[in-house]
């Protein structure tokens, strides 16, 4: 609105100087084609006065009304630059809320799935037990098909202490850190997730037939940063992150107590 009415003075003062120049020019066109009897009445001469006031006067208008709108333009190119600023300032800290909020979120998810992993072990004082119950939540939760807990013995040689749906006429062999997929796990204290196994790896049997599970995922059991177990499970549905962080969580709760238990 106050452009438009700005619009309107300038283009009105802009008439209104026209038509006094052009007044002006016919009287000096006159004075012109006169000049021999020159003479100026006391009208004109009080027009060409008025009108030389008119023309100074507009053309101060037009300069103030000039200045103004460059003032304006260059506030505007000022304050663009500013507000791309702080609107990036804002979109940045808006997605590290939003990050953070999603990050509070995993912890509390994992923080509860390990609360649950951990129900009904602190009670149990005998080793073989703890593995079992523990390879119970385990199923539960993450529905494994197949499971095998080894605990480090004296002799450094991790052996089988308890299993999950296992059935094989062969016993399970015992090992030593760095030797074998389990072995490694043991020796680098990380997880380690395997999917697309191939079909003769693993045999699931039930009543229902024998399939096999495409993924193993193996996670150390750790107690003063030293392995003292390690946990193989075998799944049909691939391990996710969130479920890769809980175990990590896990491994490092379950040291002590069966280093205890031992």
């Amino acid at each position: 609105m106050k452009n438009l009415k700005l619009k309107i003075v300038v283009i009105s003062l802009f008439i209104f100087q026209s038509l006094v120049m052009v007044r002006v020019f016919f009287i000096l066109k006159t004075l012109l084609l006169n000049s021999e009897n020159f003479s100026l009445s006391q009208y004109n001469l009080m027009f060409l006065i008025a009108a030389f006031l008119i023309w100074a006067i507009v053309s101060v208008v037009f300069v103030v009304l000039i200045f103004r709108v460059l003032s304006k333009k260059e506030k505007i190119i000022i304050q663009a630059p500013i507000k791309d600023v702080v609107d990036k300032k804002s979109e940045k800290k808006r997605r590290n809320e939003e990050e953070q909020r999603k990050l509070s979120e995993i912890e509390k998810k994992r923080n509860k799935i390990v609360n649950s992993l951990m129900d009904g072990l602190t009670n149990i004082g005998e080793e073989k037990k703890y593995c079992e119950k523990l390879l119970s939540n385990l199923a539960k939760h993450y529905e494994i098909v197949q499971g095998i807990i080894f605990i480090k013995d004296e002799n450094d040689s991790f052996r089988k202490s308890a299993t999950y749906a296992y059935y094989s006429e062969n016993e399970v062999n015992e090992f030593i850190e760095g030797v074998g997929i389990a072995g490694q796990v043991a020796k680098n204290k990380a997880l380690i997730n395997i999917s697309n196994l191939p079909e003769n790896y693993l045999t699931i049997l039930s009543g229902l037939g024998s399939s096999a599970p495409a993924n193993l995922v193996i996670f150390p059991i750790l107690a003063e940063n030293k392995t003292v177990g390690v946990v193989e499970l075998a799944t049909f549905v691939k391990i996710d992150k969130l479920a890769e962080q809980v175990l990590t969580v896990l491994s490092r709760m379950l040291g002590e107590q069966i280093q205890k238990l031992s």
